[in-house]
């Protein structure tokens, strides 16, 4: 009853329908605006996905036909290089749990995924340090319901990489140990 209840009370004061999907309708643009990362739909429906694209609205990249990005996901942890030429994100490539960290250079207009060593994990942008230093946190492994959260990663690593162009490309300047969280 008490749903019932919740449900027209959102219609009479004009909310938003209740449910279990995600949109996200804002636009992630670079510090000097001329690009952008829009992540487009809703996650109840198989067909969303991201784009980015230019200030002209000229699509760059979109992930809905790119082979390496898995059907129906969104751009996440998006963090673009203070010097707007590059933009790293975390994105699904495998199955519900395998997200992959990927650097687009606004530049080259290439994409690149930020490799690993693990099977079963999961990458994501940390922070930029410069206009070419990216920090990328690995967990693994991340399988099933496993998270930080609930105390079933076994272990992660950071790794300090440095990007250069033609052809786009990174080097590894440092790997930090892998931490066992508690």
């Amino acid at each position: 009853m008490k749903t019932l209840y919740a449900i027209a009370l959102c219609s009479i004061l004009g909310g938003l329908p209740i449910s279990n999907a995600v949109e996200d309708p804002v636009a992630h643009s670079s510090p000097d605006g001329s690009v952008t990362i829009r992540n487009v739909g809703d996650t109840a429906a198989a067909d969303h996905h991201f784009q980015i694209a230019s200030r002209s609205g000229e699509v760059l990249l979109t992930s809905d036909n790119r082979s390496g990005l898995e059907s129906g996901s969104f751009a996440e942890e998006i963090s673009w290089s203070p010097d707007s030429h590059y933009v790293a994100f975390s994105v699904r490539t495998s199955g519900p749990y395998i997200r992959d960290t990927f650097v687009y250079s606004t530049r080259s207009k290439h994409l690149m995924r930020i490799p690993t060593e693990d099977q079963d994990y999961q990458t994501r942008p940390v922070r930029w340090c410069d206009a070419r230093t990216l920090v990328v946190q690995t967990n693994a492994p991340f399988g099933g319901n496993a998270s930080e959260e609930n105390g079933l990663v076994s272990y992660h690593y950071r790794r300090t990489i440095r990007l250069s162009e033609n052809p786009l490309r990174l080097d590894t300047l440092y790997t930090s140990q892998r931490s066992h969280p508690k």
